[in-house]
């Protein structure tokens, strides 16, 4: 009956799995790297033991007037979480439709 057991536990942790952090923990990430968070959505999601999510967030920016020499502002980040651990990975340009 024991190795029942253990073969349902063993079976179980093998299970695809994602990662366990919600928005809450991903718009904390944002608002701490100085984004006003706007639209959040997932990006990238590995599943496995390492299960790995990326969520990809618009932020709200202030409009400038004037030209801004042509460079496109960043107005968009990256945020990966591993379990229920959530860090800033990189910043980007959104896309303009």
């Amino acid at each position: 009956m024991k190795y029942l057991i253990v073969a349902i536990f063993i079976a179980m942790s093998a299970l695809p799995t994602a990662a366990f952090a919600g928005q809450a923990e991903v718009r904390d990430v944002a608002i701490s790297n100085n984004c006003s968070p706007k639209k959040v959505e997932v990006y990238k999601q590995v599943l496995g033991a390492d299960g790995e999510t990326i969520y990809r967030i618009q932020c709200n920016i202030a409009k400038v007037t004037g030209d801004n020499g042509g460079t496109p502002q960043q107005d968009t980040i990256l945020v990966t979480c591993k379990q229920n651990m959530c860090e800033f990975l990189r910043a980007m340009t959104g896309e303009k439709k």
